[in-house]
């Protein structure tokens, strides 16, 4: 089984790190305009310096589909609002049940993009700084992205900006930002809708099947994973198997487990199934054999070359130690990990 990430990582260690410090010196020049951060020479040199940083990071522990260690200013959302038109950024939410807060988006009027979302130039930098390692440009990275419909579900909406016409103008947003990326040479995108799972938003599947249709039509190139962490997928599944997508994501840790195993057997087709076995929620490293034992009743359902090992969300909720250890304890798992033998029928 190869290994990927979900997501992003926590940087700071023991409370020191240079994108902190950046963005301590910026603040202390009382700009009023939060933007102004996204492009303050000192913080963007921190911003490459962290990439080049998470790769490493991502190489030694065993990550063969590694993310492109983009650390936004502020928050993913916040990053992105500058560069579409008819969004505002409010307050903090918070995300799901986690301690992550994110800038909401208030959306006033149908969307436009301005220019392009911040991931495409972390792609960028990270592609450059590969190219600079030996044989570092034949590496695949995956952008880890939030979907529209998550951006959709928690906006305040108003006015035009409350309809079918601003949700598809909103996805329009992404499919361009996608065939961006697929343009620079990205060849894996991760889109982030877990809210999907949530009781408030199943009944609006319909919503993501429509953003993904677009999504995967905007950049056939792309091999899109969706991943939906912190729920049961339940009765779900078959629409999701059937999008164009190149993969799903699911989480297989805690209250999860059972009822996702129980899902698989429904599972068909030959996407991909990001099996997230580690939990990322929790401090505690898991030993080797309980994550062999994840993977491995995964794989009774799913071929294991069809099966990306992966953390249950993204890492940023752990202590960096944290994250590193648990990267390389699935990394080690995933080498090992094979489908229990198939029970003897009775009587033999």
């Amino acid at each position: 089984m190869d290994v990927t990430v979900t997501g992003r990582f926590p940087i700071v260690s023991a409370g020191q790190h240079p994108l902190r410090s950046a963005l301590d010196e910026w603040r202390a020049r009382d700009d009023p305009d939060p933007n102004a951060a996204l492009s303050a020479p000192a913080v963007v040199e921190a911003q490459a310096q962290a990439t080049r940083e998470l790769l490493a990071l991502q190489a030694e522990a065993g990550v063969d589909l590694p993310n492109d260690g983009y650390i936004p200013v502020y928050d993913e959302w916040f990053a992105w609002s500058a560069a579409v038109a008819s969004v505002e950024s409010e307050k903090h939410i918070r995300y799901l049940d986690t301690n992550t807060y994110y800038h909401r988006w208030r959306i006033t009027a149908r969307p436009r993009r301005l220019r392009p979302g911040p991931h495409v130039a972390a792609y960028r930098r990270a592609a450059a700084y590969l190219a600079e390692r030996p044989g570092g440009g034949e590496q695949v990275v995956k952008p880890c992205l939030y979907g529209p419909f998550t951006l959709w579900a928690y906006a305040l909406r108003e006015g035009d900006g409350d309809s079918a016409a601003a949700y598809d103008a909103l996805v329009e947003v992404w499919a361009a930002d996608l065939a961006d990326l697929a343009s620079v040479g990205a060849t894996y995108v991760q889109l982030e809708e877990s809210v999907l799972l949530r009781p408030r938003y199943r009944g609006d599947i319909a919503l993501v099947e429509r953003a993904v249709r677009r999504l995967a039509q905007a950049a056939p190139g792309l091999k899109l994973i969706l991943h939906l962490a912190c729920g049961a997928v339940g009765d779900l599944l078959p629409r999701l198997l059937d999008l164009p997508v190149a993969g799903l994501g699911l989480d297989f840790t805690d209250a999860y487990r059972a009822p996702n195993l129980e899902a698989l057997r429904g599972w068909h087709g030959d996407k991909l199934l990001q099996a997230g076995v580690a939990n990322a929620r929790e401090v505690r490293v898991e030993r080797a054999g309980e994550l062999r034992a994840a993977l491995g009743a995964v794989a009774a359902r799913v071929p294991s070359t069809r099966i990306l090992a992966a953390p249950s969300t993204a890492l940023l909720y752990v202590p960096r130690h944290a994250a590193v250890e648990k990267l390389t304890a699935l990394a080690a798992a995933a080498r090992q990990a094979v489908a229990p033998p198939a029970a003897a029928p009775a009587g033999r």
